[in-house]
C-alpha cells in the first residue's frame, strides 16, 4: 500500500466517529412547559430517541372503554404548578363517553424527568368514562 493510500485509510479512521455520529435522524427539542398544545392521533407512533416509539393514544380503562375512542386528541397547556403542566384534552366523542383520567406522557430528552422533552414523542394515556346518557343507554340495552 502505498503512504497516500495509508494517509486516507487514516483520514476516514479518524472521521468514522463523526460519521456514525451524524448518520440517522435528526432529533428535535423542546421545552415541555412551553408546549402550548398537542394534536394527538389514533393509529399513529410518538418518535423515540432513547425509548421506542409507542401509540400516540393509548385508552387504559373506565367505563366508557371500548366505546367510541377518539380518532383526534387536542391538549392544551393550561399551566404550570411548579412540578408539571396541568394538561385539558378534547375530541369530539360521542356524547355516551368523556374522559376521566388524563395523563401526557413524554420522553425527556437527555434523561426521564428532563425539563426537555423529545418533540413528537408525547402519548396521552386516558380513561373513558359512561356519562349519564351512557349509564341510560346501558340500562334499556341490558
Amino acid at each position: 500500500m502505498n503512504a497516500s493510500m495509508s494517509n486516507i485509510f487514516a483520514l476516514l479512521f479518524l472521521l468514522s466517529p463523526l460519521l456514525v455520529a451524524g448518520w440517522g435522524e435528526t432529533y428535535e427539542k423542546a421545552r415541555l412547559r412551553d408546549v402550548q398544545v398537542l394534536t394527538l392521533r389514533e393509529g399513529a407512533m410518538t418518535t423515540g430517541r432513547r425509548s421506542s416509539p409507542v401509540p400516540q393514544l393509548s385508552c387504559v380503562g373506565g367505563s366508557g372503554q371500548g366505546r367510541g375512542e377518539p380518532g383526534v386528541v387536542q391538549c392544551y397547556n393550561r399551566g404550570w404548578d411548579g412540578r408539571e403542566v396541568q394538561w385539558e384534552c378534547k375530541a369530539d366523542m360521542e356524547g355516551s363517553v368523556r374522559f376521566g383520567k388524563v395523563e401526557v406522557v413524554c420522553e425527556g430528552y437527555e434523561y426521564p424527568e428532563d425539563d426537555y422533552i423529545l418533540a413528537g414523542s408525547c402519548q396521552l394515556e386516558y380513561t373513558l368514562e359512561l356519562t349519564r346518557e351512557g349509564r341510560q343507554q346501558d340500562s334499556n340495552s341490558g
